[in-house]
Formats: C-alpha cells, structure tokens, sequence
C-alpha cells in the first residue's frame, strides 16, 4: 500500500536534520530589565504604550554591533541576541517601566500617551583601543491626539573590560539600565 503523506514527512524530516548539521547554534544573550531605582519615579495616573524602537538597518537585527573603528560596523561571530533588538528592547522598556510603578498600567496596545522611540546606538565602541558600550535613545511622548508633548536624548557609555563578547554584553545591559532609569523618570515628569 503506497502512503504519500508517509514519504513526503520522511522527506521533511530528512531535510530538517540535514539542516542541522552546520555551524552549532549561536550563543544568545538577553537585556535585562531595571529592577530597582536610585529614587523611585513618582506615579502617574495614566496608560502608556510603548512602541517598538524605529532602528536603522545595521541595529534591526538580532547580531550584536560592535565598531572596530569609527565608521566600520562589524557582528559578533556565534553570538547574537534572543530577538531582533528593537523587540528586545521594547519589552524591556515595558518591562523596566512596569517594575518602577512610575504608571498606572503599561504595555503595547492602547493607553494615553505613546513613547515612541529612535534606537540611536546600541553597540561595542572598540576603536580607541578599549571597549566601551554605548546606548543611545531618542524619545517622544506622544499623547492620544497625535501631539509630542516632550522628547528628548538619553546616552550612555560603559567602558567595559575588553571586548569580549560577555563583558561586552554585561556593558551594554549596564548602559541600557541606565538609559532606561532616565527614561522612566523623565516619562513621569513631562505628560
């Protein structure tokens, strides 16, 4: 008796395991979230959507960046992040703005005002001999009428021991967290 279905699943599988047999998958690497806040934000009585970072084409990936001079964009090799960087940045922002109770609620559909955001920089600055991470956020808080009601600039560089990619990596979260704690509490101040 002939089985069709049978072959072509056979055949499918076949091909998935052929597939695997490349390079070894790379190492992921997650940005971590604020916990904690040197001051807490005051809290706002308000909704807010964050929405996914605008990024230009060399940050809209999941690789990693680093610059090994000042106008060379280069990768990491087998190491990448756990999702594209604009979505893994967004649900950090959500995340770290949900953790400072600095909003009455907070997330990616609807609410009152909007930030919306420019991922500026988010790399591996290795061309001065040393490595350093640096985090670059341009924001808007736009409200339910379509008007910016404030935007501005956050930056932050971490130099980091070597640039390695797990000290790098362990950079790149420490100049996001600080990125994000201005954020979060320049968010409160300007609706």
């Amino acid at each position: 008796m002939f089985r069709p279905a049978a072959i072509v699943t056979l055949g499918i599988v076949g091909l998935g395991l052929a597939g695997c047999a490349g390079s070894p998958p790379p190492t992921t690497y997650d940005i971590v979230a604020s916990r904690s806040f040197a001051a807490s934000p005051k809290s706002a009585k308000y909704q807010l959507v964050v929405s996914e970072p605008v990024a230009a084409t060399p940050l809209d990936t999941n690789r990693i960046m680093v610059k090994p001079s000042a106008n060379t964009v280069s990768y990491y090799k087998g190491v990448a992040w756990g999702d594209r960087l604009p979505r893994l940045v967004q649900a950090r922002m959500v995340e770290t703005i949900q953790n400072s109770g600095a909003v009455k609620s907070v997330g990616t559909s609807s609410g009152d005002y909007t930030l919306s955001t420019e991922l500026r920089s988010f790399q591996v600055d290795a061309s001065n001999g040393h490595a350093a991470a640096e985090v670059e956020l341009f924001a808007k808080l736009v409200n339910n009428s379509g008007k910016v009601v404030a935007q501005k600039s956050f930056t932050s560089r971490v130099n980091s021991p070597s640039d390695a990619p797990t000290q790098a990596v362990a950079a790149l979260n420490q100049a996001f967290t600080e990125v994000m704690q201005d954020t979060t509490t320049w968010v409160v101040t300007k609706r």
